[in-house]
């Protein structure tokens, strides 16, 4: 009479499943699909806000407010590294790779061990699934759990063990180590309570009572079954288990410097809110990657093919200087990558910077000797930028613009950066027009081949964007903040210290804006130069550039105020108005 029962229960769940919640379970993966369906899957304008393609994932894929309780550190460390698709009813969705290294996977696992915001559930909830007995029943054997999948649950309808069942779901034997006990069973009681839909996983225990104020079995002794399904699940590839935790206990005595706090910022930094849901933590409200609408009129197909096959660090410490972001591995397929490649190289923007005013010519080997003298001795583009063995890590390796880049783009982008790209961080220098077509030029002949760049370390380098810090002391709040954090604090350090991820790569230090004893001997004026015009003006170094095309008298004269918050003094006396 019970397994008759359980049969009706199921069947009657079964039917009452919406259509389209049924073909999103058991409907295999579509056929090749346009570049656009396939930013809306893989959720790419989460970051790369200016698509506006809308994306369902943060309907589908786990609220890590609850990562604490759900899942064992030890998997959400070796997970990390080595992303797996586990959900199969996403369509093409999977996570993708951010190529963290063992330090800054064991500080986000860290992070999301604290992740503890459980369920809610409804009054009378069961207390024996809570706090089961010690030792399990002989009901509660491994012959009882086979029984229970063959008396009509709809377990190996989606889910898939040793090689039977479906596969639309994840497989049940990977639960024993990627799991908490804790979090399966009461999970069994009310799926729903954990946010996912009675569509795609029915409740087949207990169902709440009419009158709403306590639970009701759907089949005898739910709870005995429950434990008897979970002790089963549990007693799976524990060899496997013992490995991932023998491998967390290593990294934690290893990499004592990944804290808990460290994995908040690394969380913030990848943007992982933007997909997966938080209670706590919203997606970063500045876009957190580069406008894709104007692909097309920046990079050569070949790159971005090459690109999205194999994703390398282009900023290596952020889109915005200092906002630690990434371009994650999808692991695309070549159709996949085709699709995406179409689409943007077929947006309507792209032809923005096709105005004609750039020359192509071949260069001589004096013209390209003074162009380089140029970068490397006169110019600041190597402040921020990385040519051959010299140069800063916050934009672009300007070795590589000759493979990447479009030549309108490349000159667009010397001559007038924010008219390329409207928060452009990059100041604009000015030139002279034969100096343009020179730069441009030159970076379009460069044959010299780029070396891979790595992302720099979440953990070794704090994140210096303003969504990331949180009342600095001293720091008034508004608009001159954030120019400082933006445009200064990758050199300087955000409070002044000139301990910015930047500063080892540049041939001098940085000013220490937080020096009184030196910042106290130079006037307001000679601050005022040298944001305005750059360091070369005050006899510096010319990496500092100049801020003066890009920043109102008023901005500037903001900045050389907040300096002094800084260093909490005043320029000589002679110098201040009376």
């Amino acid at each position: 009479m019970a397994r008759l029962l359980t049969l009706r229960v199921v069947l009657a769940l079964w039917l009452s499943f919406r259509p389209e919640a049924r073909a999103q379970i058991s409907a295999p993966l579509p056929a090749p699909v346009s570049g656009s369906i396939l930013i809306a899957e893989l959720g790419c304008a989460n970051c790369h806000t200016e698509l506006r393609i809308p994306s369902f994932l943060k309907d589908r894929i786990p609220d890590l407010s609850s990562a604490g309780l759900r899942y064992r550190a030890a998997y959400l460390f070796d997970y990390l590294q080595s992303p797996a698709r586990v959900r199969r009813h996403l369509g093409r969705a999977r996570m993708p790779d951010f190529h963290l290294s063992a330090e800054e996977a064991l500080a986000l696992t860290a992070f999301l061990e604290t992740q503890r915001q459980g369920p809610r559930f409804r009054p009378g909830f069961p207390s024996e699934v809570l706090n089961p007995p010690q030792a399990p029943p002989p009901l509660l054997s491994k012959e009882h759990f086979q029984t229970n999948l063959s008396a009509g649950l709809l377990c190996l309808t989606c889910h898939s063990l040793e090689g039977k069942g479906g596969t639309q779901a994840v497989d049940l034997a990977s639960i024993s180590h990627r799991l908490q006990p804790e979090w399966v069973r009461p999970y069994l009681v009310e799926p729903s309570a954990f946010g996912v839909p009675p569509a795609v996983m029915p409740a087949q225990f207990y169902h709440p009572s009419p009158e709403g104020t306590g639970y009701q079995e759907i089949v005898p002794q739910a709870a005995r079954r429950i434990q008897g399904i979970t002790d089963f699940l549990f007693s799976l590839k524990l060899a496997e288990r013992t490995a991932m935790e023998q491998r967390l206990a290593v990294a934690r005595a290893s990499f004592p410097r990944a804290t808990a706090a460290i994995g908040e910022s690394v969380f913030r930094a990848l943007n992982c809110a933007a997909c997966h849901p938080h209670q706590m933590i919203t997606p970063r409200s500045t876009p957190a990657a580069p406008d894709l609408t104007i692909e097309g009129g920046r990079v050569q197909r070949a790159w971005l093919e090459g690109y999205l096959k194999k994703p390398v660090a282009i900023r290596p410490f952020g889109h915005r200087p200092g906002d630690g972001g990434r371009m994650p591995d999808f692991q695309l397929s070549a159709a996949e990558i085709s699709a995406l490649g179409d689409f943007l190289l077929a947006q309507p923007s792209t032809n923005r910077f096709a105005s004609g005013d750039f020359q192509p010519r071949p260069l001589s080997a004096f013209s390209r000797l003074k162009a380089k003298s140029l970068l490397e001795d006169k110019l600041s583009c190597l402040g921020c930028h990385r040519l051959g063995e010299r140069g800063g890590r916050i934009g672009p390796d300007l070795t590589n613009a000759r493979r990447r880049l479009r030549g309108d783009y490349v000159y667009n982008i010397i001559r007038d950066p924010r008219s390329v790209t409207l928060h452009s961080a990059m100041p604009r220098v000015p030139l002279e027009p034969a100096t343009l077509q020179l730069l441009a030029n030159f970076l379009l002949q460069q044959e010299e081949i780029p070396q891979a760049e790595g992302y720099l370390s979440l953990v070794e380098n704090p994140l210096i964007w303003p969504g990331a810090l949180k009342g600095l002391a001293g720091a008034p709040a508004g608009g001159v903040r954030e120019n400082y954090l933006t445009h200064c604090a990758a050199c300087h350090g955000a409070q002044g210290q000139s301990d910015g991820f930047n500063a080892r790569f540049l041939p001098v230090k940085p000013t220490v804006h937080a020096d009184a004893s030196h910042m106290s001997k130079r006037p307001d004026d000679t601050l005022y130069d040298g944001i305005h015009s750059g360091g070369a003006l005050l006899n510096r170094s010319p990496m500092m550039p100049p801020w003066g095309e890009s920043f109102s008298p008023a901005q500037i004269r903001d900045l050389v105020k907040y300096l002094r918050t800084l260093c909490r003094c005043e320029g000589p006396a002679w110098s201040r108005d009376n």
